[in-house]
């Protein structure tokens, strides 16, 4: 053994044949590995959901529920999409195994094995498991970084997710397709991370900026880009937080790129977040009614600054939750 597995790792074993779980158990416990067994798919799931091991070794027959159906259910669920299955074989068909990959099987694993086939493969799938683990947990501390960053001025407390909230809303009546709309809602949630630079003094400032300042708050973009670039997970959503203060026209920051050079993705984050800036309280004025907002961003848009086709559908979205000309945005980005 080149490295010693993982120390710790959980593995559930969801067969119902007794001598399978039985040498999977005496193949695994002796190098480390915690291995629950369960001999019925709904045992198996109830175990998943109530607390999610490292790896799920899945027979692709069982008594009450296909191994299909399992695999099904803890890809359905958003706590587990990630979740490493192997699904154990002995006599399944070239269309089982089309429909388990279909389905979104990590691997398949033939009966009889041996340790050392086993082994090496499990340990790989762990691996694995415990980096997704990494990723998801530093991308929860940079979110909640980010909504505390947030947090620090009291005018613009949950306006991230309010701008995300705005920007997914709009995607959604464009057609842009769901991975693209993930990213950018990623996006929009990280946008301001680079406030974290920008000294509370200027933040809350009640009267205009200074050129000074001005460039101190230009420089947020730029910071938020370089905190999150590190992060391969991140590198997608890096577009919206670089550039969500650029203009159509090239007079935007902090690359004055203009026209096809700005994603539609951007494009959209940007509309969102004048939006919501307009329509909310903030340190040097008063929340702008509803109309008002709409009338700026209609001179953004044919200043040659903004999209016009996301102005159009924000507008939209807000009619139809019946918003036009109020203040109150309601429940409207509590989603």
């Amino acid at each position: 053994m080149l490295f010693a597995e993982p120390q710790s790792a959980r593995i559930l074993v969801i067969d119902d044949e007794d001598y399978i779980r039985r040498l999977l158990r005496r193949l695994l416990a002796p190098v480390g590995y915690a291995v629950e067994e369960v001999s019925t798919a709904e045992d198996g799931l109830a175990r998943i959901r109530a607390d999610p091991p490292d790896l799920v070794l899945l027979d692709l027959h069982l008594p009450d529920r296909s191994g299909h159906e399992v695999l099904e259910a803890i890809r359905a669920d958003p706590a587990t999409r990630l979740l490493p299955v192997v699904m154990l074989t002995g006599m399944a068909t070239a269309a089982e195994k089309m429909r388990a990959q279909a389905e979104g099987v990590t691997d398949f694993i033939a009966k009889p094995f041996s340790q050392e086939e086993l082994l090496p493969r499990v340990r790989a799938l762990v691996m694995l498991k415990l980096f997704s683990d990494e990723h998801e947990h530093a991308e929860h501390v940079i979110l909640t970084l980010a909504k505390t960053i947030d947090a620090r001025d009291p005018y613009t407390a949950g306006h991230s997710g309010r701008v995300a909230e705005y920007a997914d809303r709009i995607a959604v009546r464009m057609g842009l397709d769901a991975s693209a709309r993930n990213d950018m809602r990623r996006g929009a949630l990280f946008h301001d991370l680079g406030k974290i630079v920008i000294p509370d003094a200027i933040l809350r400032k009640p009267g205009p900026l200074t050129r000074e300042e001005r460039a101190i708050i230009e420089e947020h973009p730029v910071v938020g880009h370089d905190l999150l670039s590190p992060m391969k997970t991140m590198r997608r959503t890096l577009p919206v937080v670089y550039h969500h203060h650029e203009r159509l026209d090239g007079s935007g920051y902090p690359e004055k790129i203009s026209g096809p050079d700005i994603p539609m993705t951007v494009r959209i984050v940007t509309i969102a977040d004048i939006f919501d800036a307009l329509t909310t309280d903030r340190a040097y004025r008063g929340a702008l009614r509803i109309d008002t907002a709409f009338e700026i961003l209609d001179e953004g848009v044919r200043q040659g600054w903004w999209d016009g086709d996301a102005t159009r559908l924000l507008r939209e979205v807000v009619a139809d939750a019946g918003l036009s000309g109020s203040t109150s945005l309601g429940g409207l980005a509590a989603g």
